[in-house]
């Protein structure tokens, strides 16, 4: 269990945020903040802490001015406060891209499991990620355990080791970024390394490759796959966890002009058609029809259920329970003050009768009683009047200006009062607002997904039929077909006498580098040929035009051959793992030549 280590002061949220901006870290930080105005965080942290074990570091801060010292020690927009929570990952990455620390709101204690849970699925996915689950693993700590899975709850797999003993599994330790109902189902038998502390059960190891799991796929089969990013002109699915698919325009519509942001939805389960299997898998959602019978998706393990389900309806939004505005908080009342009598003043006391004890004594002189005065006594000697007048107007002034003073604090008190009454109130009526909001967009979220669903299934049954293309047994007659043909498609009629496709050359490494490069689809590589041959690729910011240079140094000359050819490089892809690009020769007599296609970090011509 991870140890909860409070931040209570200045010094403490100092160090804390030197601690996250360091690189001294070698675990995920979780850390939990307290709304203002309550004393425990709307977190379960005591869960936290039993959760996440070992695997990363967890603090709780308390409310107090020292919550600014802390934020203004990070940098903007990686802060956390006001209830809020965040896990930051290993390293400084999060510092720049905050979508790998997410911001974890509640608005009320009702909203704390849900933030728990997050918190809780942060820390484990940041540790999976740095490998902190197999790092962790010691002799005395884990034991080899067989089970089964008695059910799926709290996001959790919960398993009979036997003689009622239970463990659990994490979808960390089962196949991360999946919900585990998608991955296992009661009554498997399952069998893995159990930690002993946080009673956690490891199954990965009898986790089937993605290629053992693919294998079942053929070419001409209907299957499920889920969309994982989509870009104006192309789209990756995930066809298993571990195997994205590339899919291209054409791929999705007969429209060249079509945006497929505009038909597909990240996160959605579409059908489509193997084109070719793996290594090099190619898909079509154009050539699936209305009728076509879809086979199940593949089981992550053995008796496990789909891990895709077509049919399933998009998620629905999150239920939030809005809560009566909470009272405004008392204003703590001011000291009492002591207070003047309304009514006119009092007469001041009268001073003291002068006597020989007010005078100081000669030295040596002996202290004599002092017998008060009576009413017996001789009258003394008065104070004048003016002087007498004189000090009983200077202390009527100052006990008037005191009791103005005090009516003003006091009006100003009130006026305070009533300011902080009212925006405890509007912030609990924007935290409503808020969660209002963030419905409607799930909403409409929801709404959006379906339609871009029935527009793309609209299109695929007004599309024609697909037309077989022509396959050459010459490799570079069929690719210059490839781009001739994607000439005649993408360049509008009129503008074909202006915008011609001059000749070119294939160099001889070119057509292998085209088959043994995986990742994208010959007529995409086509596509971008006939982009630099007409000219377009120079106009378009995304194919990232350059010569390509000797050295990573700005200044350092390009590549170039004996014949005086330069070599230029030109982006195919781009915001993707290992972007595909062209290189090819520019010679002196304008032709073009291509050289070879490759990976992005590839530099040689």
């Amino acid at each position: 269990m991870s140890a909860i280590k409070r931040v209570t002061n200045t010094s403490e949220a100092e160090a804390l945020a030197a601690l996250l901006n360091g690189d001294a870290r070698t675990k995920p930080t979780v850390v939990v903040t307290v709304a203002s105005g309550h004393t425990d965080p709307y977190a379960d942290v005591e869960r936290i802490a039993a959760e996440i074990g070992d695997l990363a570091d967890l603090y709780l801060v308390t409310t107090g001015g020292h919550t600014w010292a802390f934020s203004n020690k990070m940098t903007p927009g990686t802060q956390v406060y006001g209830g809020a929570g965040r896990v930051y990952p290993v390293g400084l990455g999060w510092n720049i891209d905050l979508k790998q620390a997410p911001l974890r709101f509640a608005w009320s204690k009702s909203e704390g499991r849900k933030l728990t849970g997050q918190l809780i699925d942060d820390a484990l996915d940041m540790a999976a990620a740095a490998g902190l689950f197999d790092s962790a693993r010691t002799a005395s700590t884990r034991e080899r355990r067989a089970g089964t899975i008695l059910s799926i709850m709290s996001e959790r797999a919960l398993v009979d080791l036997g003689s009622g003993d239970l463990a659990s599994i994490p979808p960390q330790l089962a196949q991360a970024g999946v919900p585990i109902e998608r991955v296992l189902a009661p009554g498997m038998h399952v069998d893995g390394v159990l930690e002993k502390k946080s009673r956690w059960l490891d199954i990965r190891e009898i986790r089937p490759t993605a290629e053992e799991a693919l294998k079942t796929y053929a070419a001409g089969e209907v299957v499920p796959a889920e969309v994982r990013s989509v870009l104006a002109g192309s789209a990756d699915l995930r066809l298993h966890p571990d195997v994205t698919v590339e899919l291209f325009r054409s791929d999705v519509t007969g429209d060249p002009d079509d945006d497929l942001q505009a038909l597909l939805t990240p996160g959605e389960i579409v059908l489509a058609r193997v084109v070719a299997t793996g290594p090099k898998w190619r898909l079509s959602l154009r050539e699936v029809g209305e009728h076509d019978t879809a086979r199940e998706a593949l089981a992550l393990y053995a008796g496990g259920p789909p891990w895709l389900d077509p049919n399933a309806p998009p998620p629905a939004p999150a239920e939030h329970v809005e809560t009566e505005p909470a009272p405004a908080a008392t204003v703590p009342e001011a000291e009492p003050v002591e207070t003047v009598p309304e009514t006119a003043p009092a007469s001041p006391p009268k001073p003291a009768t002068p006597s020989p004890a007010m005078m100081p004594r000669r030295r040596g002189e002996p202290v004599r009683a002092v017998r008060p005065s009576s009413a017996s006594d001789p009258a003394p000697a008065q104070e004048p009047a003016p002087a007498k007048k004189a000090a009983v107007q200077s202390m009527s002034l100052q006990v008037t200006a005191i009791k103005a003073e005090k009516a003003r604090l006091e009006a100003e008190l009130t006026e305070l009062r009533d300011q902080v009454s009212g925006l405890r109130n509007e912030r609990v009526q924007f935290a409503k607002d808020l969660a209002r909001a963030a419905r409607q967009v799930e909403t409409r979220d929801a709404e959006l997904a379906r339609m871009r669903s029935q527009l793309r299934r609209a299109k695929q049954r007004s599309a024609p039929p697909e037309v077989t293309p022509p396959v050459f047994a010459d490799r570079e007659r069929g690719f210059r077909h490839l781009v001739e043909a994607s000439w005649a498609r993408r360049i509008p009629v009129g503008e074909q006498p202006t915008r011609p496709l001059p000749g070119f050359a294939i160099g001889e490494r070119f057509l292998d580098s085209v088959d043994t490069l995986e990742g994208i689809a010959v007529d995409k590589i086509a596509d971008v040929v006939m982009e630099v041959l007409t000219g377009l690729a120079e106009q378009s910011t995304g194919r990232e035009l350059h010569q390509l240079r000797t050295s990573v140094g700005g200044n350092s000359a390009p590549q170039s051959r004996d014949d005086g050819a330069i070599c230029y490089r030109v982006s195919m892809q781009i915001h993707t793992p290992s972007a595909r690009r062209l290189h090819f020769w520019k010679c002196p007599d304008g032709t073009i030549e291509l050289s070879r296609v490759v990976v992005h970090d590839d530099m040689e011509p």
